[in-house]
């Protein structure tokens, strides 16, 4: 196994030694490229937890993440052009519905039916029954192309249609009820100052940014309320987290800011990283107390959600490309699709390559990447290629 760099003079053999909890970590990844013919067989590589851990690295989480095969269902030419955005509305098991959106201003809802993964008592080793997906409506929404895609939390009532709201070009927020064959004409959410390339929500918030100004929505409301703007000084928002209480911005300065939200939603800003990577930061996400950031820079870093203080890094984690998106897995995996063509699996708690660490069906740089609640993970590509995962 290779070694682990703590700090800035040390290298550390894992073998036959006790680890201290390092401030920071850079990890060295080498993981093989593993093709995707149906199903995916797992790698064995070392663990690099530190000793006395489980799965979770310096953490010790008693429960860590799978390593069963990923299995490729699915996959076709969705559009024309690049993928540009994914969201999975439906995981259930026998059907799941996806919508993906695109550079040549479509935006398609698909149905994944037939995907049978093992046998009624659970035996994981069965053989895969896999259908192709279907499309089930096509839209091309005022204002596309369309950049980002999030569920409408206040949505609960399973009576009613989920609402998916569409960040786009036009600079504005357009509101969908799939599956339906047009776009909600009397909700629009305007007042952007660019491309809607953010979208988040947390209880009853809904979170948008163009270029350098998020703005905060209230969802309590039939048509949801604009509340409050905050603008960066520089650096366009390209992406947004948010935890309870809490929401965060990444940028393309490299930057990494974090807001409290109070009870009545006001924002007060807190902790930030103004060089949290060395080129732009493409996707943020936040599981368990921690931030995962993915960059240009091709590096993936794990940060402490509070503190704002880097805990984990992998340098190199597409072998130097760029890391264009990312997303927490049901199998509690970070996965990360970059210019290398692979989409690619880490340990959170640790950012070390999982088994089966990179799974390869794409011809062209991976640009979109999503996960559902229970097994699904969709990716798509620069030319318009989409991919639906078993993990």
């Amino acid at each position: 196994m290779g070694f682990i760099k703590a700090g800035s003079t040390r290298q550390i053999s894992l073998k036959g030694t006790g680890l201290a909890q390092p401030r920071a970590v850079r990890l060295s990844c080498t993981a093989k490229t593993v093709r995707a013919h149906q199903v995916l067989n797992v790698l064995q590589y070392p663990s690099c937890d530190p000793p006395g851990t489980h799965e979770g690295g310096s953490q010790g989480r008693k429960a860590g993440p799978t390593t069963r095969d990923a299995i490729l269902c699915s996959k076709l030419k969705g559009h024309q052009a690049a993928v540009t955005a994914a969201l999975i509305t439906s995981d259930a098991a026998g059907c799941k519905e996806i919508i993906t959106g695109s550079l040549d201003k479509t935006m398609t809802l698909w149905r994944l039916q037939g995907c049978i993964f093992g046998t009624a008592d659970g035996d994981e080793s069965a053989e895969a029954s896999t259908s192709g997906a279907q499309e089930v409506v096509t839209l091309t929404p005022s204002g596309a192309p369309i950049f980002s895609l999030a569920l409408d939390p206040s949505g609960c009532n399973p009576d009613e249609r989920q609402q998916v709201f569409c960040g786009n070009a036009s600079k504005s927020i357009s509101v969908w009820e799939p599956p339906s064959g047009q776009m909600q004409d009397k909700v629009i959410l305007n007042g952007h100052t660019g491309w809607v390339r953010a979208l988040a929500a947390e209880g009853r918030w809904l979170f948008s940014a163009g270029c350098n100004v998020m703005r905060q929505w209230d969802l309590t409301r039939a048509v949801p309320r604009h509340v409050r703007d905050v603008k960066l000084v520089k650096g366009d928002i390209l992406g947004i987290a948010t935890r309870r209480g809490f929401v965060y911005t990444c940028g393309a300065d490299g930057s990494i800011r974090s807001w409290a939200i109070d009870k009545k939603g006001c924002l007060e800003e807190r902790r930030s990283r103004e060089k949290a990577h060395k080129d732009r930061v493409t996707a943020l996400l936040t599981h368990n107390g921690f931030l995962y950031s993915v960059s240009y820079d091709g590096s993936v870093k794990m940060w402490d959600a509070d503190s704002m203080e880097l805990v984990m890094e992998a340098a190199n984690a597409h072998e130097g490309g760029r890391v264009n998106c990312a997303a927490i897995g049901p199998d509690g995996n970070l996965y990360t699709g970059g210019d290398d063509k692979l989409v690619r699996r880490w340990r959170l708690g640790s950012l070390n390559p999982a088994p089966s660490n990179a799974l390869f069906c794409h011809n062209y740089s991976v640009r979109a990447l999503a996960a559902g609640s229970t097994e699904t993970l969709i990716s798509g590509d620069q030319s318009g290629e989409i991919a639906f995962w078993r993990i």
